[in-house]
């Protein structure tokens, strides 16, 4: 005969309930705090997740879903206490013959993190950026009926990012989008390969003497007094590098925030996928070691100078023929012919 009264049995059933709570709680916190029930890959097969927990400095689990622009679209989010959210935004966009070279702007410069190799890229210090896509897949994605070709933008959209990371995603999803239109590098490595992006340095003064790090790079004129050059590279020399010249803050006389950035920038091309823009832009060309070299150079003292200080500075620019200059100092450290 059983001896276990109501109380007993309730406090049982009180027990049993907690601790099927406690389950269904820890359940719903690995699913959706975490990535343990996450799929291995996303947006169709874009991209990893593993690729994407950590190119994202958000917390939580780990989605992908294709918008209807044919975006993919990766979110990291948890509804613990102290998680933050973060999402990125992977499309294929169709740009201009001349990209990243643009008569405007420069899609790449000194100032950014490059990405050499046969998918290349430049992305900013937040992991916003771009990747290459072959030349031979032509228009792509929603913006397909303009440009010619196509890159595979990154764009933060909410939180943060690890640019190294994002640039790993962003290259993997440009190999996987080229594979799906029959147009990937004959030399595709591993979906998960690694990335050598190649971080900017930060900006510092300029030897005069020997400009950008270039042996023989002089200027022509004597640089205004109290008006030092400051310099900011990026990339390799044997793929493609950049360097952006400008003057500091002071030399203008302007508020820091109307200042304009590089008043000037330059580039040593030897990257085949982006050859081709800068053949379109009609920079000087070279063999340099057996290899197709451009030498690239966009001036950007575009507007009358405002200030004595700020004419001071433009008139260096004025004065000292800084293409012609960098174009010997290139050739003679390439070996060009």
């Amino acid at each position: 005969m059983s001896t276990e009264t109501p109380r007993k049995r309730r406090r049982a059933w009180l027990i049993a309930a907690a601790v099927c709570a406690s389950a269904v709680l820890a359940g719903g916190t690995v699913a959706t705090n975490t990535d343990a029930l996450a799929p291995d890959d996303l947006c169709d097969g874009r991209v990893s997740s593993e690729d994407a927990g950590n190119s994202l400095d958000g917390a939580g689990r780990v989605t992908g879903r294709i918008d209807n622009l044919g975006d993919c679209v990766v979110e990291q989010s948890g509804w613990l206490p102290g998680t933050e959210d973060a999402k990125v935004r992977l499309g294929a966009r169709a740009v201009t013959p001349e990209h990243p070279f643009g008569q405007s702007e420069w899609k790449a410069s000194g100032a950014q993190n490059i990405l050499p190799g046969e998918l290349p890229g430049a992305f900013d210090e937040y992991g916003n950026g771009w990747v290459a896509l072959p030349s031979d897949c032509g228009p792509l994605g929603a913006a397909g009926a303009e440009g010619d070709h196509t890159v595979l933008s990154a764009v933060v959209e909410q939180g943060s990012a690890d640019p190294a990371e994002l640039a790993r995603l962003t290259r993997a999803a440009a190999r996987e989008l080229a594979a799906d239109h029959d147009c990937a590098p004959p030399t595709s490595p591993p979906k998960k390969a690694g990335t050598d992006l190649i971080e900017a340095s930060a900006p510092a003064r300029s030897d005069p003497a020997e400009l950008c790090g270039l042996t023989g790079f002089t200027v022509d004129a004597e640089v205004p007094a109290g008006s030092p050059l400051r310099e900011q590279t990026s990339g390799s020399r044997d793929d493609a590098w950049f360097c952006d010249l400008s003057f500091e803050p002071p030399t203008t006389g302007l508020p820091r925030d109307e200042e304009e950035g590089a008043s000037a920038r330059l580039a040593i091309i030897r990257n085949a996928t982006l050859l081709p823009a800068a053949e379109e832009r009609g920079f000087q060309h070279a063999v340099c070691d057996g290899k197709e070299t451009y030498f690239a150079a966009e001036l950007l003292s575009v507007r009358s100078p405002r200030t004595p200080e700020e004419k001071a500075a433009s008139s260096f620019f004025r004065e000292s023929d800084v293409e012609n200059r960098f174009t010997a100092a290139a050739r003679a450290s390439l070996g060009c012919g």
